[in-house]
This record gives C-alpha cells, sequence and structure tokens, in this order.
C-alpha cells in the first residue's frame, strides 16, 4: 500500500464532481496512511516485561487489530464512493450536455429562422423600392447581413456607453441632431426602462441564459439572413467548430472595424518599476483586491521561491477608456490560441518585457475583460500558467490547457459573463456565486469591483476553498522580489 507520488501530474477539474473526487482521493489516501502505521504498529502480543499486564498488552493489541480493520474497511468505503461520486457525476454533467444541446438546437434553429424572415422583409422591402433586387440581390444581401449584425451588437454597445460615458454620448446626440435626426427622446425613453427594470431583469438567471443562448445562436442568424441553406450552415459549424466560426466572423468585424476606423492594435505604452507585494497573492479576495487598487491596467510581481526558482503573478483589470477599451473585448472574442488580437496580446508583450520566460510559473488573475484576457494568454499556451482566476469575464469558449488551475466565477445576473454565450464542453465552468450585495446599481448591479470583492471575501463554496487551497501550497513560501506596473494603449 503505496501513496502516489507528490509530483505525479493531476489534472485540474474546476466542477463539483472534479472537487467532490479529488477530496474523497485526499481522504482515502490518509486513511490508508494511518492503517499502514498501525499495521506497522509493534506486535504487542509478546511476553510481558517484569510489572506489565499481559492483560493489558493483548487488549491494545485486539484494539490496535480492531482500529487497523476499521480503517482498511473505511478506505475500501471512500473508494467505492468516490467512483459512484463520479459516475453520478459524470452522468449528471453527460445528461446536462445533452439536455444544452438540445436547448442549443432550438435556439439555433429559431435564430435561423428569424434570419430568413429578416431577409425576406428586406428584400420586399428593396424589392418594393427597386422594382427588382436583380444583380445586386447578393450585394445588397451580404450588406444588409452585415449592418444587421452591426445592429445587433451596436444598440446594446451604444446603450451600455450611453450609460458609463455621458460625454461621448451626448456627443453622437449631438452628431445626430446636426445630421436632422433626433436622438434624445428615444435614448431617454430606453434610459428610463433600464432604470426601472434592468437590475431586476438581469438577476433573473434565466435572462442571462437567454442572452448567452442568443449571442450562441448569432451565426444561425446571420446564415438565415445571407440564405445560407440550414444543412450547409450546420456542416460547416460542425467541421469549424461553433465557437471558431464565432470568432472567425468577430475577426473579420474587428479588422474591418480597425481599417475603417484607422485604429491600431492595444500595445504596451509604458512598463513602471513599482514595489513588489511581500509575499505572492494566495486567495480570490486578495488577487481581486490588487486589481481594484492597481494604478495601471496591469501589474506584474516577481516572487523567489524557497528551491530559488521564479514565480511570476500577473494582475488585469477590465473594461477602461484606454488600452482595455470597448473594442478590445471584441477583438479578444476574435482571437485563437495562435492569434491574439486584443488586450491579450498586449499583455503577452507585457509579460515578455517584464522578463517572464516561457517555463516560469505564472499565476494570472484577471476581472472582467482582463478575464476574457489571461484565458486567452492561457489558452495560447505561451507561457506556464499554472494557476488562473477568471472573474466576472467574458470566458465561456477559451479552451485552456487541462494542466492550468482554473478558477472562473461570476454573479448570478452578470450580464458581462454571459456575453461569451455558452461553454461546450471545451472551456472553462464558471461558478455562479450569489452576490453580497451593497456596492452595484442598475443594469451592471452584479459586475462592481467592490461587490465582487465583497462576495469572494465571504463565499463558501466549496469549489472557491478547493482552488483557494491549491493555491496557497503552490505559492508557499515565497517572496516578492520584483514588480512593474504596466499602461497600455492604441498605438
Amino acid at each position: 500500500m503505496t501513496a502516489p507520488k507528490a509530483s505525479a501530474p493531476v489534472a485540474w477539474d474546476s466542477t463539483v464532481t472534479g472537487v467532490a473526487s479529488a477530496r474523497l482521493r485526499e481522504a482515502e489516501w490518509r486513511v490508508r496512511g494511518a492503517a499502514l502505521a498501525l499495521r506497522s504498529a509493534p506486535d504487542l502480543r509478546v511476553a510481558a516485561a517484569p510489572g506489565v499486564s499481559v492483560a493489558a498488552l493483548r487488549s491494545c493489541a485486539a484494539e490496535l487489530e480492531l482500529r487497523r480493520a476499521a480503517a482498511e474497511a473505511l478506505v475500501a468505503d471512500l473508494e467505492r464512493l468516490h467512483d459512484d461520486t463520479v459516475l453520478a457525476g459524470r452522468a449528471y454533467e453527460l445528461a446536462s450536455d445533452a439536455v444544452l444541446r438540445a436547448v442549443e438546437e432550438l435556439a439555433g434553429g429559431a435564430a435561423y429562422a428569424a434570419g430568413v424572415g429578416a431577409r425576406a422583409l428586406v428584400g420586399a422591402a428593396f424589392g418594393a423600392a427597386l422594382g427588382t433586387v436583380g444583380l445586386w440581390g447578393p450585394a445588397l444581401a451580404a450588406g444588409v447581413g452585415g449592418a444587421l449584425l452591426i445592429g445587433l451588437v451596436a444598440v446594446p454597445l451604444a446603450a451600455r456607453l450611453a450609460a458609463l460615458h455621458p460625454a461621448q454620448a451626448a456627443a453622437v446626440t449631438a452628431l445626430a441632431e446636426r445630421a436632422g435626426r433626433a436622438v434624445e427622446p428615444f435614448l431617454a425613453q430606453a434610459s428610463a426602462f433600464w432604470d426601472r427594470s434592468s437590475e431586476q431583469l438581469l438577476a433573473n438567471p434565466a435572462f442571462v441564459t437567454a442572452l448567452a443562448l442568443a449571442v450562441e445562436s448569432s451565426d444561425e442568424a446571420l446564415a438565415g439572413f445571407l440564405g445560407v441553406p440550414v444543412g450547409t450552415a450546420r456542416a460547416i459549424e460542425s467541421t469549424v467548430g461553433q465557437d471558431e466560426l464565432l470568432a472567425g466572423l468577430v475577426g473579420g468585424a474587428v479588422i474591418a472595424t480597425r481599417v475603417g476606423g484607422g485604429l491600431r492594435p492595444v500595445r504596451v505604452a509604458a512598463l513602471t518599476p513599482a514595489t513588489p507585494h511581500r509575499a505572492p497573492v494566495s486567495t480570490p479576495a486578495a488577487a481581486m483586491r490588487v486589481i481594484r487598487d492597481q494604478p495601471g491596467q496591469v501589474s506584474i510581481h516577481e516572487h523567489r521561491m524557497p528551491d530559488g526558482s521564479r514565480r511570476f503573478q500577473v494582475f488585469v483589470d477590465g473594461t477602461q477608456d484606454v488600452g482595455l477599451d470597448d473594442l478590445a473585448n471584441v477583438e479578444n472574442a476574435a482571437s485563437t490560441p495562435g492569434a491574439l488580437l486584443g488586450s491579450d496580446r498586449a499583455v503577452v508583450e507585457a509579460m515578455e518585457a517584464a522578463g517572464i520566460g516561457p517555463d516560469d510559473p505564472v499565476d494570472v488573475f484577471g476581472y472582467s475583460q482582463g478575464a476574457g484576457a489571461v484565458a486567452n494568454v492561457a489558452a495560447s499556451g505561451r507561457f506556464n500558467v499554472e494557476t488562473a482566476l477568471l472573474v466576472a469575464g467574458p470566458v465561456a469558449t477559451a479552451e485552456l490547457p487541462p494542466g492550468v488551475a482554473v478558477l472562473s466565477v461570476a454573479h448570478e445576473g452578470d450580464l458581462v459573463a454571459a456575453s461569451d454565450g455558452i461553454a461546450d464542453g471545451a472551456g472553462p465552468t464558471t461558478i455562479l456565486l450569489e452576490s453580497a450585495g451593497g456596492h452595484g446599481s442598475g443594469a451592471l448591479a452584479r459586475h462592481s469591483r467592490a461587490e465582487y470583492l465583497t462576495t469572494l471575501k465571504t463565499t463558501d463554496d466549496f469549489v472557491v476553498a478547493h482552488w483557494q487551497q491549491h493555491l496557497a501550497e503552490a505559492t508557499a513560501g515565497g517572496r516578492g522580489v520584483a514588480a512593474h506596473d504596466v499602461s497600455l494603449e492604441r498605438r
């Protein structure tokens, strides 16, 4: 009876089943160790020394034997419970995946039908206006399809910008008025609606799930609008992959937006030495506090471990006006492991500038857009990312290597976390936490940095606790030796 080697690689599984089975396996090996110690105890059924009670020795030997037998029986029970837990958990996950696929098929079919209906309406409108579409048909279909796709994205994005950036919204309103279009009444009505209902609506998990399904079905809607046969569309999706297909569509939109707007990629603007942490961050709440308080968009800390090796920790904040801007969110969604297009590429540039080598162990922590960026960095395989904390991020489609211990968390009702669609099995499992409340308000009530910090400090979720224990063990004994604050911009 021997315990497994401490250095044996074990794939991280952040699902409830994975964590429960890991805990049961750990308990099993501890009891095995106790049984081995009992079996190795000296034999007390020997001739007693003068003055020693033979009956007491025999009673003690019998008690040790009973405890050894009980320990070995407990080992067998724990092993059976572990196997039953894995079997039941995997069966539940398979059933859940089957139901989700069925729902996605229904949603995709409905989105395709909606796209076909929209194309028919547009075709009828143009036919009435032009008499015939004729040779202009394909060009009109492609142009209006692009306009429809832009509209589906731009309308909610404009609403968000109006709420978060009133100065820019006022400038857009002024431009529209000079063009003879009065948009202020519409914005006022939309604002009043969201003020009344957004927080309650987004707090409903069904609404957030429906939003994720809508994002997931956007390629079917576009296929229906462009007249691609449903069989062909599904064949392309199954061959290319739904997430890859959507990334390709978004990538085309990103390139068009950059070219049309004369925009440059996000790059590192400055790398400034900073005061290092005395010890590595070892809890989700501590990581969130660093992200909230750091002066730049990115901070990188180097630590010296007890064995003399280096370990780095990278912290990336959420969407901001400069560098981590709104377009970078879309660019990150279009990234693939082989081609990073947005703020994720700038994070790679910052990590290289800070001296992180391909073999140095790295812990990455990201909030909102930062979570999407560091997830893409981990998926790229360019660094030895061992642990990843993804808070409130659009990370459903990020395919992280199995060796990365990833914890993805989001508040129930957080709109941003739903904006990347639904994971197809390869993406990280996001743990939904009940918000501690008291900080956010409005449509993005559950997306507040301060609210996530409070939630991570107070949650008793055992998946979070298991990941925290893993991080604490991996970083134990480290001491800070260097740090950098990083500023990003488009240049």
